[in-house]
């Protein structure tokens, strides 16, 4: 009954936080709808977690390690034989389980996707999740696009709250969501558009019926595609718990190009108000470039994590030089420069000793390096909400005809070697998100929870609603949007 399309068409501009995984999750948001329920550029660094290059003219960038010559002597050929031959021969390169790719015959694959996902190591994790769920290819015009988070979409995220229902979690401003009223908290009740896409590559429609609210009255709506533009910092401001202390909340949804333009200034304001602890969204960020995780790194810890390593890139035993390369550290200055903040442009320090993080199984690769990071160097991370996706790795972009390649090429590390979570960072209070608040509201859950911690030491008691972690709500990031955290440079 499910129309596979809808997961076919999400595999093909998600891949973050595992475009594969996603493909689970749209699989379920598809049978919604089937039944009736409820330019290149090549070597730039992408990961979730790992990630300092940037991916335009605009940003300067360390060069990405450079693979070695096999792949080069047979790109450019774009054949369906030539284009297999590069794929294999790149990832033979690159990829971190090299020695784990399965023998497959190429000529079996028609499809050069179905191709390079049949090449990727079939092996478990601990979990028993596989163990390569993040490595995926996409067009090099989707690429390019959500490398700036600017895309074409609706400009809504879904999300599966505890009841099994398709949820609103956040809306893009500018989007056409925003202006069909869509709000945060409300429910998609049915798909009416047969076959129809919530991430559609180029001008289309879709309609649904749609509440504000579960229980409340259900109205059709029709959405019609436009360009969104992401705000990786839609929210920053300051509130006082309920002793008295000054907070700062900082809601940052993903690690895109202009991202540090964002942060920094939000950063500054809340060292300006004289705040003594940090709330920081991450519920929602899927990752990105990990020179924006770095810069956001630095501006929470203090001086003294200086020039030590914020994350070490290691990539399999046949880049030994590129693993000695490829590390990054905490400074007080900026060390990739965007439009608004120059290369050395000095950063505001918050100098915390803790820092409060929201998180859901959408909370993937540079959004974990900031949190892995952070403890490297003994920043207490206090995590409230659910298990993070668990992508201790990254990649880097090639393109060769038209195509954009992202398979694994590197574990993180952090300033003591940790780098090992790739069932994700379990939370220290366990709750699922809230979607009857807006994010931001001293009231929504998560929120509510951290300013009690800080107040008491504690996690507020558990409700019989909760269930023991959120990451079953939503291993992937569901909007509209094609967030940009889901392909960077090396990120993660």
């Amino acid at each position: 009954m499910a129309d596979t399309k809808i997961a076919e068409a999400a595999m093909k501009v998600f891949t973050l936080a595992g475009l594969r995984a996603l493909a689970t999750t749209m699989l379920a948001a598809s049978l919604l709808a089937a039944c009736g329920g409820g330019g290149s550029n090549a070597g730039a660094c992408v990961s979730g977690s790992a990630a300092v290059c940037a991916g335009d003219n605009s940003t300067p960038a360390t060069p990405a390690p450079v693979a070695s010559t096999g792949s080069d002597a047979v790109a450019n050929v774009c054949t369906a034989d030539g284009m297999k031959a590069f794929t294999r021969a790149y990832l033979d390169e690159v990829y971190l389980w090299y020695g784990e790719i399965p023998a497959v015959n190429a000529a079996s694959y028609s499809n050069l996707d179905d191709y390079f996902y049949a090449l990727l190591t079939p092996q478990l994790d601990a979990t028993g999740q596989l163990k390569d769920r993040f490595s995926f290819v996409v067009s090099s015009a989707d690429a390019d696009s959500l490398l700036t988070g600017n895309n074409i979409g609706y400009g809504v995220r879904w999300e599966t709250d505890a009841q099994g229902r398709q949820r609103v979690a956040f809306v893009d401003a500018g989007s056409p969501a925003l202006a069909a009223g869509l709000v945060r908290g409300g429910e998609l009740v049915q798909v009416l558009t047969p076959g129809a896409s919530w991430f559609p590559n180029a001008l289309a429609t879709i309609t649904f019926t749609y509440r504000d609210a579960p229980g409340g009255l259900a109205r059709s709506i029709t959405l019609t595609s436009a360009p969104v533009q992401e705000d990786p910092v839609p929210l920053v401001q300051t509130l006082t718990s309920g002793a008295g202390r000054k907070v700062a909340y900082l809601l940052f949804n993903a690690h895109t190009s202009g991202a540090q333009d964002q942060l920094i200034p939000a950063v500054q304001s809340a060292q300006a108000a004289g705040v003594q602890d940090l709330v920081l969204d991450l519920r929602y960020n899927g990752g990105g470039y990990l020179y924006t995780a770095m810069t956001l790194g630095s501006m929470i810890a203090s001086s003294a994590a200086d020039g030590r390593v914020f994350e070490q890139l290691r990539f399999n035993d046949k880049r030994g030089a590129d693993t000695e390369a490829s590390t990054t550290y905490f400074s007080g200055a900026v060390q990739y420069g965007e439009p608004g903040s120059p290369e050395g442009t000095l950063l505001p320090r918050l100098a915390l000793p803790r820092v409060f993080v929201l998180t859901t199984g959408g909370t993937c690769s540079a959004s974990e390096a900031v949190i892995n990071s952070l403890r490297g160097v003994g920043v207490e991370v206090v995590i409230i909400g659910g298990t993070t996706c668990g992508k201790p790795y990254g990649f880097s972009r090639r393109d060769n005809c038209g195509t954009a390649y992202f398979p694994i090429e590197f574990q993180g590390v952090n300033a003591v070697g940790f780098g090992d979570y790739a069932s994700g960072f379990a939370p220290t209070c366990s709750l699922p998100d809230d979607f009857d608040h807006a994010l931001g509201n001293q009231s929504e859950r998560l929120l509510s929870a951290a300013l009690k911690y800080i107040d008491t030491g504690a996690c507020p008691a558990p409700t019989a609603a909760a269930p023991l972690s959120s990451r079953s709500m939503s291993t992937a990031p569901q909007s509209t949007s094609m967030r940009g955290k889901v392909l960077l440079p090396p990120r993660r």
